[in-house]
């Protein structure tokens, strides 16, 4: 499983729309956030689908929160919130094709009766509310090593004091193809592997026959009564 370095997920201050991140909710996040007591997922546009191979299913998880003050640059001075996430393939893929590249927070203001915020989720987007937000990006360094492999001497035993005939031929054909077909089988066994875990490509602009609105309104997260921030 692919698990990121730390990307910069909001800024304390200001957002561009006048709201405001209060720099203890970082700080409360970074203390509390665990997986264990409530896993905060990755959502496109904070939209929550109702059906697990829908336009708008999860698209990863979130491993690990920190609060860091910035050193430098238009923002120094300010507390930030980094978030390390294991993403889905279709996030990656995503990403790569330079589609929301960016992470929007969901801050619980008051998570289960404690009076400190907590992360609940995240929306992956283009446009974030937060200043100073990290641009994804995946590199192709966590694929699998070529499969194939430098080339290698094979030794050979020619036959000796006598001409080649045909079944001198068909033996000597059959010792050099030993080790390449040792190498073949375990590059049909790396491909098997990689094409059982290929996940089913997104279909974004295709609605399901008959059901063209496959996903529900953006929620809270059980009781709609309570309310989450969203930057």
């Amino acid at each position: 499983m692919l698990i990121t370095d730390p990307i910069r997920a909001a800024v304390a201050g200001k957002t561009i729309d006048g709201r405001d991140i209060p720099e203890q909710s970082i700080v409360d996040i970074a203390d509390a956030y665990n997986p264990e007591t409530y896993n905060a997922r990755i959502w496109p546009e904070h939209i929550r689908g109702v059906m697990p191979d829908g336009m708008f299913k999860a698209l990863g998880d979130v491993v690990e929160a920190k609060a860091e003050r910035i050193q430098g640059g238009s923002l120094a001075g300010r507390m930030a919130l980094f978030i390390r996430i294991a993403p889905h393939q279709d996030l990656i893929a995503m990403v790569r094709n330079g589609q929301k590249v960016h992470l929007s927070v969901e801050i619980q203001p008051d998570f289960a009766g404690t009076g400190k915020a907590y992360l609940v989720g995240v929306g992956v987007t283009d446009s974030p509310a937060s200043l100073g937000t990290g641009i994804m990006k995946f590199s192709t360094a966590e694929r699998q090593t070529n499969l194939f492999s430098t080339p290698q001497l094979t030794p050979i035993n020619l036959p000796k004091e006598r001409d080649m005939n045909r079944e001198d031929f068909k033996q000597l054909l059959a010792e050099a193809m030993k080790p390449m077909e040792a190498r073949l089988e375990k590059l049909e066994s790396h491909y098997s592997t990689m094409e059982s875990k290929q996940d089913e490509i997104i279909l974004l602009a295709t609605p399901i026959q008959g059901n063209p609105r496959q996903y529900r309104e953006p929620h809270n997260g059980g009781d709609s009564e309570r309310k989450r921030n969203d930057y």
